[in-house]
């Protein structure tokens, strides 16, 4: 029953078609304060954006001046710097709703999951071929850098490995490999 109910929660999380928790009536607190609701819908382009403009035309070295240009296209809101447009994750469509906004998380998101596989594939890869020499634990210390080359370039490969080896069924340790500390 546990199962079933996980099961049916994820998919209704996946979807998008959980009920939103609603507070209680009664008078708001801290009405004094200014709304903390931030929508897209509230930022322009920077090179619309009178305060973007006036810091733009404050930039006095060519640099500055290229990445006010840059910027120009991004979004600003109501300060005058540019705002990064999250679309929401959950849900199976949300990429398609904000398109043109790709570099802004999702590409180097993607960029570090695969070179953060690399760093991880590339080790455990060393490992496993220094566990195959007649020394393993020299080679822990003293890094053989060709070695560790040639699993650098295998660590580029990760997610096709990773597939195959898991398909075969040799990415993960046998129990029966596994030490178990404590009663049993």
């Amino acid at each position: 029953m546990k199962f079933f109910f996980s099961i049916i929660t994820s998919v209704f999380l996946f979807l998008g078609i959980t009920p939103i928790a609603l507070a209680a009536n009664g008078p708001a607190l801290n009405a004094d304060r200014a709304s903390t609701e931030y929508t897209a819908s509230a930022l322009t382009k920077c090179s619309e954006n009178p305060k973007f403009i006036e810091r733009a035309n404050s930039a006095t070295t060519q640099k500055d001046i290229a990445r006010f240009e840059r910027y120009g296209k991004a979004s600003c809101g109501d300060d005058g710097l540019p705002h990064l447009i999250i679309g929401p994750p959950l849900e199976p469509w949300g990429a398609l709703l904000n398109r043109g906004h790709e570099g802004d998380l999702l590409i180097p998101g993607v960029l570090f999951i695969y070179i953060a596989g690399i760093i991880g594939w590339s080790g455990r890869e060393y490992l496993i071929e220094s566990k195959k020499t007649k020394n393993p634990a020299d080679l822990e210390i003293i890094i053989d850098l060709d070695l560790a080359r040639k699993c650098l370039v295998k660590g580029a490969q990760w997610p096709l490995l990773a597939n195959k080896q898991g398909r075969n069924g040799d990415l993960r340790e046998k129990d029966n490999n596994i030490t178990l500390n404590g009663p049993r």
